[in-house]
């Protein structure tokens, strides 16, 4: 592991660590560093502030357990993968599904789940209308990314259980699992 990727990776521990104890708003970058053990301006050499942090941990993290496999799981395994991954991360995640404003994570999340809708309905649909569209992909797409984004939302703020991943193909792609 270079030392770079070792000491982003202590920050973004200490930054989740912070997490489960306090609201994303009142940790400070000096919260972070003091935790991880780093001078402050160590922070500034990896990240611009701590909403680039977040996405860093959440790219890093599921590119981890679920990107880097992209190519080699289905559609529907990733849809299992993606919800376990949120069921052992809910604590980080529900304070990062709380925040609001310009640097939102759940926008963020919008554009990871369009990724994951356009796999599942290129992997599974069997109505040509999807293709042949590219306004009525595109909006289906759109639809469905949100959907997504907000069952997983709902998911890790502990209001709805796990949804099952053939539920949620057949909204997608009118399949049958």
């Amino acid at each position: 592991m270079m030392p770079s990727l070792i000491t982003k990776k202590r920050i973004a521990k200490a930054f989740k660590t912070l997490l489960e104890r306090e609201e994303f708003d009142k940790i400070s970058i000096v919260d972070i560093m003091e935790l991880a053990g780093i001078r402050r301006q160590t922070f500034y050499n990896h990240f611009l502030d701590k909403y680039q942090l977040m996405d860093w941990i959440f790219e890093n993290d599921l590119q981890e357990q679920i990107t880097n496999n992209l190519d080699f799981i289905t559609g529907y395994q990733l849809l299992k993968e993606l919800f376990l991954y949120f069921e052992e991360e809910k604590e980080f995640y529900v304070q990062l599904f709380a925040i609001r404003g310009q640097n939102d994570f759940y926008s963020y999340f919008i554009t990871y789940c369009m990724t994951v809708v356009e796999k599942i309905i290129k992997e599974y649909s069997v109505q040509a209308i999807f293709i042949e569209n590219e306004t009525f992909l595109a909006f289906h797409q759109n639809y469905h990314a949100h959907a997504l984004a907000e069952i997983v939302r709902c998911f890790v703020s502990h209001s709805i259980p796990m949804p099952a991943p053939n539920f949620l193909l057949y909204e997608m792609t009118n399949r049958i699992m």
